[in-house]
């Protein structure tokens, strides 16, 4: 095919996209996803009041969902970046031996991995049918960074991997809920990702972010849709076209953004200065939160990077709960205070 035709064909299939609100075209070894801002507006006027259970760490979280984990009986879907954490590696050897079907989806090629995480998981549960693995690689992503539990009936939506110092030394925030719509969606993201299906928008609840799909969409629409405030408490925010749509919002009354103490974040600080932008030493701030006007709140796994937002698979989900708005909302007050 010429080159002028095959261009032609590309842009055809983005018209017909846009007004339908999904296509997606492959480019290299991952996928890219074009979801109209139509289909963004609809999806987030389509928004659900999700109810559930919010926590951070590292107070409590480890025994918190050791105990949710530890109550299951019949499936467990973990999706994660890295896991490694001793407790968790034991009881899922446990409940394996009580024949609860366990399926993992994790990393197998991390940035700048000491341990290859998919091959020691392999080694610890070879013996048992009951736990299968596995890596990325029928997706197509650059990483697999969600980090997503579907324990039987319930669930649970987090900024932290199975770690020790995920629940030991990180800031990272949790949502645990039982809400049978967003874990259909979230069962239909896993199975396709586990089989190399594609995910299609219809796949995906209202309340879900899913990178590399409508995620990017989503975010850009939300901080330029901002009133009255941006509160961000994130490890980095690297992307450029965040960053230039966050100076434009330096005229709002709030604009907080907490970042981990670390040099990828020197920039972000010296243009923004420490009216709107400081570092949380007290731990490491590993945590993806957004809050938009105190009435939207987005927890998840991504980073505001364009690796995030535009190859990896990230999972998000939007709360609009007003409880765990303020509960957020006052957690955050504090860090930002202590980060002066």
């Amino acid at each position: 095919m010429k080159k002028h035709v095959r261009w032609g064909v590309i842009i055809g299939i983005l018209i017909v996209g846009a007004s339908l609100g999904d296509v997606k075209i492959q480019v290299g070894t991952w996928g890219v996803q074009y979801v109209s801002p139509k289909a963004i507006s609809a999806q987030l006027n389509a928004l659900q009041n999700i109810s559930g259970a919010f926590f951070r760490s590292p107070e409590g979280s480890l025994a918190r969902e050791l105990q949710s984990f530890a109550g299951t009986q019949k499936d467990l879907d973990l999706r994660t970046y890295d896991f490694t954490q001793k407790d968790f590696k034991i009881l899922l050897r446990q409940l394996a031996e009580k024949g609860v079907n366990i399926r993992i989806i994790v990393e197998d090629k991390k940035f700048q991995q000491f341990k290859n995480t998919l091959k020691v998981l392999n080694q610890y549960y070879s013996w048992n049918k009951n736990i299968q693995l596995k890596s990325d690689k029928q997706m197509g992503t650059e990483y697999v960074h969600a980090k997503v539990n579907l324990i039987d009936s319930g669930w649970i939506i987090q900024t932290a991997n199975l770690t020790q110092s995920s629940f030991a030394s990180n800031r990272e925030h949790f949502f645990q809920s039982f809400d049978t719509w967003i874990r259909a969606s979230l069962h239909t993201i896993f199975t396709k990702d586990r089989n190399g299906e594609r995910i299609l928008m219809k796949d995906i609840h209202p309340n879900l972010v899913i990178c590399n799909i409508n995620c990017r969409g989503v975010i850009e629409q939300l901080l330029k849709s901002a009133k009255t405030s941006i509160i961000i408490q994130t490890q980095y925010i690297t992307d450029d076209v965040l960053r230039t749509i966050l100076k434009t919002k330096k005229s709002l009354p709030e604009l907080k953004m907490l970042v981990a103490d670390t040099s990828d974040n020197d920039k972000l600080i010296s243009v923004f200065g420490s009216v709107y932008a400081r570092k949380f030493k007290k731990l490491y701030n590993h945590t993806k939160m957004i809050l938009i006007d105190h009435k939207t709140l987005l927890l998840g796994s991504m980073n505001l990077s364009a690796t995030s937002l535009d190859k990896n698979r990230e999972i998000w989900i939007i709360l609009i709960d007003t409880w765990i708005i303020k509960t957020f909302s006052d957690q955050f007050i504090q860090d930002w205070a202590i980060s002066k």
